[in-house]
């Protein structure tokens, strides 16, 4: 019996290293040849009597090649019972008929092993030469053992003499096996240490097996010929091939398991992933969760998300996770890019290698990264269009599969899903000139915000805000210029505030702002901050330039609450209207000596 350890060996090799070993494979083969001719040739009447036994025993051993088993399924330890075949004639056929046995026998194996479905992929002339070599300087080693031990071993009477053979052959066989699989790893650039651990780990299982049945076979050759040989020697083929079906079966179920636990997986990370994904309205934090789920179930070191902008001037925004990091693009113009041809065909892409792939697109894929190799798309199809793509990609070659696009389009699905009622819930709270919340939904926050501080006794502000001469600005230079203008205001509170606070668009050209925790000096300072950066704005529109000022009201909770928020609200009107009637562009307290009268106008 002996390990295959070309057939698992593995590892990635350089060129260089690929070339070496081939070299040394050939020569040795090549060798090995020449030492079969040179020592046959004197002896071809021999060979021709002893040519049905040579035969059997080379068919034997490239069987054996062939239905080689694994009894450490874990160990990837390839066997096979070739060495009791080879020991066996060594013991019992005159030399030199061993060394064409372990040619003949070597050639025909290989040749077996290369039409075997799960024997790995290597080049067919290096591995033919390098196992019928160390075959034939096995055997060429075992007939200077047996023809030491003929000369010095005295009980060959008693059976010893084929005890001690054998053994002794066990010892040279595998040494010889050793020393030439061994310098192979190296020359083709591999560790050799792990080679040789892995080898002498599973030396005792092979010497279990091997020295009984070869003790066996050469007893029984040597009691009833080749007649009382071949039937044992037959039934050992037959369990080796038993043993070998046994591991396909295994190796069947093992892989059956493994994809049931992947797929056991994708669907918890499906499902995780649609949990978190639909308690976000935010479409960077539904890619930031998606990024960081999806790397369980696939190798996706790359991705990025395409989102088609709706409004008066259609476009793309994009964000790219590199390595976990989630950075997001500045907006892009639909064109005739990948991302939109991909929205319009709303079908999932699979490319194994895009050095090969590309030319069959009918437009260059987006690249996050040079290494990229693979490239797994989906588009967010919701109902019957499609909102903008997810895309993996991985500097692996074939790195994707058909049912790594079918998890990828699931969660394609629910992330479409639940970006499509992110926005549909933006557009009933939130105003789409200004992107500040709409009037019911502020209100039902101030709301919470008054239950809230009269349950704790803080502390919350209320701001006013209303734009001076807003209809001049209209009427001058019409009302586009003019919703431009307040969209610029309304970016500039945007810019202020803090994140706990809440700003909304009123109506018209009038804002309010809801400050949680904040008293009336803290109110007062975010006020003037707005008041000053909007009196410092100039907008240009072609060669129209429109400057403008703001003037503030402000009432603070609990001093200038009549307890309910509708009363908060008027009194911050009526500061606005106070400061309006003082002069404009300025910030004024509810709580603020108020002089003169109060206009209607603004």
């Amino acid at each position: 019996m002996r390990s295959n350890p070309v057939a698992g060996a593995g590892g990635q090799n350089l060129d260089a290293a690929e070339l070496r070993f081939s070299i040394y494979a050939i020569l040795l083969g090549t060798a090995a040849i020449a030492m079969v001719g040179v020592s046959i040739a004197p002896d071809l009447d021999l060979l021709r009597e002893q040519a049905l036994p040579t035969a059997l025993f080379s068919l034997c051993i490239a069987l054996s090649w062939y239905l080689s088993f694994s009894i450490f399924p874990r160990a990837r330890l390839s066997i096979s019972v070739d060495m009791a075949y080879l020991m066996t004639a060594l013991c019992v056929l005159p030399s030199p008929i061993p060394l064409a046995v372990a040619l003949v026998g070597g050639l025909l194996g290989s040749a077996l092993r290369q039409m075997d479905g799960e024997a790995r992929p290597r080049p067919f002339l290096p591995v033919l030469c390098l196992n019928t070599g160390s075959l034939v300087l096995t055997a060429f080693a075992g007939q200077k053992v047996a023809a030491w031990l003929t000369s010095h071993w005295q009980f060959r009477a008693l059976g010893w003499w084929t005890v001690g053979s054998i053994s002794a052959l066990f010892v040279a066989y595998n040494l010889v096996n050793l020393v030439v699989m061994s310098t192979a790893v190296v020359l083709r650039g591999e560790r050799i240490l792990p080679y040789l651990s892995h080898y002498l780990r599973y030396m005792p299982t092979l010497e279990i097996f091997t020295i009984p049945l070869a003790l066996g076979l050469a007893l029984l050759y040597a009691a009833a010929g080749i007649w009382g040989f071949t039937p044992l020697g037959g039934t050992i083929l037959v369990a080796s091939g038993l043993l070998k079906r046994l591991n396909r079966a295994q190796g069947e179920l093992s892989r059956a398991n493994e994809q049931l636990q992947n797929r056991s997986r994708e669907l918890r990370t499906i499902y995780t992933i649609g949990r978190e994904i639909s308690s976000s309205l935010d479409p960077q934090v539904v890619f930031h969760r998606i990024s960081a789920n999806l790397k369980r179930v696939l190798d996706a070191p790359f991705l990025f998300l395409s989102l088609r902008q709706r409004g008066a001037t259609e476009s793309y925004m994009e964000c790219v996770a590199r390595d976990g990091v989630v950075q997001q693009r500045p907006p892009r113009p639909l064109g005739e890019g990948f991302t939109n041809w991909m929205v319009e065909s709303r079908k999932p892409l699979l490319l194994g290698d895009i050095q090969v792939d590309r030319d069959q697109l009918p437009c260059a894929p987006v690249v996050l990264d040079p290494s990229i190799r693979s490239i797994l798309a989906a588009p967010l199809n919701v109902q019957h269009d499609a909102i903008g793509v997810l895309c993996v990609q991985s500097p692996r070659v074939g790195a994707y599969t058909v049912d790594h696009l079918s998890v990828l389009t699931t969660i394609a699905l629910q992330a479409a899903i639940a970006i499509e009622n992110a926005r549909n819930y933006q557009l009933a709270i939130v105003d789409q000139l200004t992107h500040l919340y709409l009037r019911d939904f502020f209100t039902r926050k101030l709301s919470e915000e008054q239950a809230r501080s009269r349950r704790y006794g803080s502390s919350f502000a209320v701001l006013m805000v209303d734009v001076d001469w807003f209809k001049d600005i209209n009427d001058g230079v019409g009302h586009l210029t003019g919703d431009r203008f307040l969209q610029r205001v309304g970016e500039i509170i945007l810019e202020t505030m803090r994140a706990a606070d809440i700003p909304c668009r009123w109506g018209g050209d009038e804002f309010c702002v809801l400050l949680p925790e904040t008293d009336r000096d803290g109110a007062r300072a975010i006020a003037e901050r707005i008041r000053t950066r909007v009196e410092e704005t100039v907008l240009r529109i072609g060669d129209q330039v429109i400057r403008a000022t703001i003037s503030v009201g402000i009432a603070s909770y609990p001093e200038d609450s009549p307890g309910n928020v509708q009363g908060l609200l008027d009194r911050a009107d009526r500061a606005l209207y106070a400061a309006k009637q003082a002069g404009r562009n300025r910030v004024l307290l509810a709580s603020d000596p108020q002089d003169a009268p109060i206009a209607a106008t603004r």
